[in-house]
């Protein structure tokens, strides 16, 4: 979020000449700017994800109460890198085209009650045979999930545990990362389904079109519905302070949202979105 920062901080400043914003702690990730907020030495912490639920727990061990979230932005569509919308993979040869979250969610948390593809539909051949699960490992050695686990568990497991036999990949160092694993993984085995970015598609899987529910209705993930966050699962960019934020740090968070401070995201070079209007007012709402 470097490139969007700079641009903030310089439209900001450029309206407030006595009290201008500036960039006074880079970091690569979120985790780090979170310690600088909780420490004081900065004001505003951008967050290219969710709160990990460890450090809600830290916040309000100190204050009492959570951190200010602010949605400011829509995460990419596809951009490597770029918190980008999660794709949810099968193999190109399976007859599935279609998945609601609340079924998603019985097929990835343990003792979920669909296990096998019969359960979502799929008969002859298919309906006994087990679904294969392939995803990222859900915990790093800081005891935090990555970015994307934690995104998935608390848009879809909704607190509930991960299933016990799903394969689970790690990027390896100078090689593959997980994402373009699980998809490789997915290409081999036409029971298999997992998660993943959808420019990691290889050749030989599909994506399902997604719903919150079996009544749809339903999204492929196009750059348009994302765009409108139709697509459930559509990413989001934050921008995180204090609970007692001063004045003038609320105001920088206001210029964000302003039509100024999202016409910068539109040239971004992450390919994040603005938000659409009916999220931006209710994120201005927040700060009222």
């Amino acid at each position: 979020m470097d490139e969007l920062m700079q641009r903030w901080t310089g439209t900001f400043s450029a309206q407030h000449p006595v009290t201008p914003a500036r960039v006074t702690y880079e970091s690569k990730f979120s985790a780090q700017a979170f310690d600088a907020l909780l420490a004081g030495t900065i004001a505003v912490a951008p967050f290219a994800r969710e709160l990990f639920p460890a450090e809600r727990a830290r916040y309000l061990a100190q204050h009492g109460t959570e951190p200010r979230l602010v949605p400011v932005a829509t995460g990419s569509r596809d951009t490597r890198g770029g918190t980008h919308a999660i794709a949810i993979f099968v193999n190109a040869r399976n007859p599935l085209t279609r998945l609601s979250l609340d079924r998603l969610r019985e097929i990835l948390t343990r003792d979920g009650s669909i296990t096998t593809w019969g359960q979502l539909g799929l008969d002859g051949a298919w309906a006994k045979k087990k679904i294969n699960l392939h995803g990222m490992s859900v915990r790093r050695e800081t005891g935090n999930p990555p970015g994307i686990v934690n995104f998935i568990e608390q848009r879809v497991l909704s607190g509930l545990s991960w299933r016990d036999d799903m394969t689970a990949h790690a990027d390896t160092p100078g090689g593959p990362q997980a994402l373009e694993q699980i998809t490789r993984a997915v290409a081999a085995d036409e029971y298999a389904l997992g998660y993943s970015g959808f420019s990691y598609a290889a050749s030989g899987t599909k994506t399902l079109a997604l719903a919150e529910s079996y009544a749809g209705p339903f999204y492929a993930g196009s750059p348009e519905e994302i765009a409108r966050r139709d697509y459930p699962l559509t990413r989001t960019i934050y921008l995180c302070i204090n609970h007692n934020a001063d004045a003038l740090t609320v105001d920088f968070v206001r210029h964000v949202l302003s039509p100024e401070g999202q016409r910068c995201i539109a040239t971004e070079a992450r390919k994040f979105f603005p938000l659409p209007a009916r999220v931006l007012a209710t994120a201005q709402a927040s700060l009222r």
